[in-house]
């Protein structure tokens, strides 16, 4: 019978309340975590890992970037006459093994995080979307 007393008085969800009254009318010196994304962007840290980007002058196509990549989402493409790499968003998990790993520095990792797409061949990005000339 002790237990139907103490739940009878509901003391967690009487706690949860509390919470949320406090939170509804901004009672306390509480910082603001969330964002109001469309109209403010976040603050991204600097070794954020986003969007793949390749120096152009840099890059010499060897290929080491598409055999570190443990999803196998990089593979070499011909680009004008040249070997570039070609990056499969999609199936890409954002490592960074391939920056790591890229003996001339041409792979960076940008700061963009919208990638989302209507369809799968929207994720594939070839050279002409990853090439950069510094």
């Amino acid at each position: 019978m002790a237990w139907i007393n103490r739940n009878w008085l509901m003391f967690g969800i009487i706690k949860g309340l509390v919470v949320t009254i406090k939170h509804f009318f901004q009672i306390g010196n509480r910082p603001v975590v969330t964002v109001q994304y469309p109209y403010k962007r976040m603050e991204i840290a600097s070794r954020f890992r986003g969007l793949h980007s390749v120096d152009e002058n840099k890059c010499i196509g060897c290929g080491i970037c598409e055999m570190n990549c443990p999803n196998g989402s990089i593979q070499i493409v011909r680009h004008h006459k040249r070997w570039y790499p070609q990056v499969n968003i999609g199936q890409c998990m954002f490592c960074g093994l391939c920056v790591d790993t890229c003996p001339m520095d041409a792979m960076q990792m940008t700061g963009e995080y919208e990638l989302a797409q209507r369809g799968r061949d929207g994720l594939v990005y070839d050279p002409d979307k990853l090439l950069v000339t510094e």
